[in-house]
């Protein structure tokens, strides 16, 4: 018996690249990337299925099995745009003391890290909604593709920062000094950037709205 031709290489393909259509459409936020990295062992199972399908005598069984699967990648990107999984809060200045600051990939909804220093931290692709980062210092932190929303920055250091494809919507970076920081791509709808600080900052495509506060409107809605 012939076997049958593979799918799920071709079906991954395909995922990626509607996911990052979507990015690019701003339907689908770019730190669903992120979370979706949560949902790797998803990969085994399709191709556990696969060598199922391929090596079935039944026809149906094998679209059968190109629908399950379909179904599993859609349930996947379908739970991470929806922000799963979650967390509760955590008080992350005792959570690792004595460890580096590598959050990248985190699930920190709701972390406290206020009056914290995490200079250099990186914290790329984590989600950080409602996050407390006041009073901190996080100069040169790395928060590429993270999830901001609602996040609290007043008074923070964020110096050299690199924040790009960040989702800052409704965060407050009122009184924050952001010298030097790169925030390109990054959505800044509904942000409070009262009183802060930007002398040389990156902001290439950052998005924002007119209910952003920003101190600078000279430039467009934020600079």
């Amino acid at each position: 018996m012939e076997r049958r031709p593979g799918y799920v290489g071709p079906l991954l393909l395909l995922a990626i690249g509607f996911t990052l259509l979507f990015n690019n459409l701003g339907l689908f936020p770019w730190e669903i990337w992120g979370r979706l990295f949560r949902y790797w062992p998803v990969i085994l199972i399709l191709f556990g299925i696969q060598i199922f399908a391929r090596h079935s005598r039944s026809g149906l069984m094998y679209f059968g099995a190109v629908f399950l699967s379909v179904l599993l990648i859609i349930g996947a990107v379908f739970l991470a745009w929806n922000g799963y999984p979650r967390s509760a809060g955590m008080d992350m200045r005792k959570a690792i003391p004595d460890k580096a600051n590598d959050y990248n990939f985190a699930d920190l909804d709701n972390a406290d890290f206020s009056d914290s220093i995490l200079n250099g931290a990186d914290m790329n692709f984590a989600s950080m909604q409602n996050a407390n980062f006041s009073n901190s210092i996080l100069n040169g932190a790395n928060m590429n593709f993270a999830d901001l929303k609602y996040a609290k920055f007043n008074n923070a250091g964020l110096k050299g920062a690199n924040l790009n494809f960040a989702n800052l919507k409704y965060a407050d970076l009122s009184n924050a000094v952001l010298d030097g920081a790169n925030i390109n791509f990054v959505n800044l709808e509904g942000a409070n950037m009262t009183g802060a600080r930007m002398e040389g900052i990156n902001h290439g495509f950052a998005r924002t709205s007119t209910s952003t506060i920003c101190p600078d409107s000279r430039n467009g809605p934020c600079w």
